[in-house]
């Protein structure tokens, strides 16, 4: 049952030809989700709505890479020490946990309006981020692309979720994040002729601002999911400071209710990912060439076969997620996560780094796939975007946030990236064990049953 304190204002549904009855705040007798249409009533559409929702991991490839690739750049530009480039890792991270107070409008005004609104507002943001004229600006316009970016992404996988049969569920996240590729490979391309040139990294973000505003546009044929339009159906509705409150009071909710102990799962799954993925993004760039004297474009080459390969991580997790099942698979992929992590930062040789910078791309993929499947099944449907923000915005970057920061001021002191990154490595092997400890089996089980679990 769903406790009383996440739900909003609904209306019980009445019996056939009875004038609908508002109800207060947890008056009605059974779960929302009980009355709720089964996901993927219209397979037709199914194609056209993940089509739309693509270009959120399209830009979210390109931006990661961007960022991955033009390290060095940047940190030429504004004389960056390794603690600094750490610390300015840290903040843009910073505004992807913002993200979780835009997310959390979608469980109010609808899935629909606050994906088609980020994708505007991320475009904004990286014009201003290539404009930009100093760090403090640099740092600030990508730390709110970043919120908006982070909370298109969430809204998306939501609205897959809830609308995906159950049986595909797994399958239909793994290819959402697996045309991230693309933007990978646009990112990768364009690096050595754009960064090399008078325009520099800052061409890089130029680059993105005319498919986004295309992208907006093509959005508007997307709908509302089916789950959600019967819950706004049933819902008073409320003024918007009133339901801006109510949200929040319904975010304090699930922290403190029933959900809790789900919430605190995948939370710490997320930063046994984040601890991973955060040095990678940040520092191996800077690794390859300062340190071991890499090319631009042996590094382009680099994250275009890594993420090329390891893009087929979102298919093997999202086949291994829907017939293994959750458990096994996502602890599979977070052990190997590590020691690719672990192998790449601890080799010197350029074969060894490139095979280990392979390995490390296709588990953190698979990782983030059975990641954010988990984190969408665990919620019941009026509080799934505030919950899913909560554990990937919020209190799962906790890791994301303070590991580069973590390893750029262990850096000299240890002797090198190589070794602080090290350090880190053990964090997805924590997070395999709470999988296998603690994790629910949610494999074939439709969301409804999963909240009345």
């Amino acid at each position: 049952m769903i406790h009383e304190d996440h739900r909003a204002v609904f209306r019980v549904p009445p019996a056939a030809g009875t004038p609908p009855t508002r109800m207060p705040l947890g008056s009605a007798t059974a779960p929302v989700d009980a009355a709720l249409p089964p996901a993927g009533g219209d397979r037709r559409y199914l194609p056209v709505m993940l089509a739309l929702l693509m270009s959120v991991t399209i830009f979210e490839g390109y931006d990661v890479t961007i960022f991955h690739l033009c390290t060095p750049d940047i940190a030429h530009s504004f004389r960056l020490s390794d603690l600094a480039v750490g610390a300015i890792a840290s903040f843009v991270r910073l505004g992807g946990m913002m993200a979780f107070f835009v997310v959390m409008a979608a469980d109010r005004v609808g899935r629909r309006p606050v994906v088609s609104a980020t994708v505007l507002c991320y475009a904004l943001f990286t014009l201003l981020t290539a404009l930009s004229r100093g760090l403090g600006t640099f740092a600030a316009f990508q730390s709110l692309a970043q919120l908006f970016l982070s909370a298109e992404f969430s809204v998306a996988v939501i609205m897959i979720s809830e609308e995906f049969p159950d049986r595909w569920r797994g399958r239909g996240v793994a290819i959402l994040n697996l045309v991230g590729l693309l933007g990978v490979l646009m990112g990768a391309a364009l690096y050595a002729p754009i960064a090399g040139s008078a325009w520099g990294w800052r061409g890089m973000y130029c680059v993105g601002v005319a498919p986004l505003l295309m992208v907006a546009v093509m959005r508007r044929r997307l709908r509302e999911t089916a789950r959600f339009a019967a819950i706004r159906a049933v819902r008073v509705p409320l003024p918007f400071v009133s339901a801006f409150g109510g949200s929040l009071r319904a975010a304090l909710g699930v922290l403190g209710g029933p959900y809790r102990g789900r919430l605190a799962l995948v939370a710490l799954l997320w930063n046994s990912v984040g601890m991973v993925g955060a040095p990678a993004v940040t520092f191996f760039s800077l690794y390859a060439r300062r340190d071991h004297h890499w090319t631009r474009a042996e590094v382009g080459s680099a994250v275009v076969l890594a993420y090329a390969i390891g893009t087929l991580g979102h298919l093997l997790a999202g086949y291994l997620l829907d017939r293994v099942g959750r458990r096994a698979a996502t602890a599979a992929f977070y052990v190997t996560g590590a020691l690719g992590i672990l192998a790449l930062f601890q080799s010197a040789s350029h074969g060894a780094m490139l095979a280990a910078m392979v390995v490390a791309v296709f588990a953190f993929q698979g990782a983030r796939t059975a990641t954010a499947t988990y984190s969408a099944e665990l919620f019941p449907t009026e509080v799934r975007a505030t919950a899913y923000s909560l554990t990937v915005q919020v209190l799962g970057q906790l890791a994301s946030l303070l590991t580069p920061f973590t390893i750029g001021a262990l850096s000299r002191a240890m002797g090198g990236l190589g070794n602080a990154v090290a350090v880190v490595s053990v964090g997805p092997v924590i997070g395999a064990a709470l999988v296998l400890l603690f994790a629910p089996e949610t494999r074939g089980k439709s969301l409804e049953e999963l909240a009345a679990d």
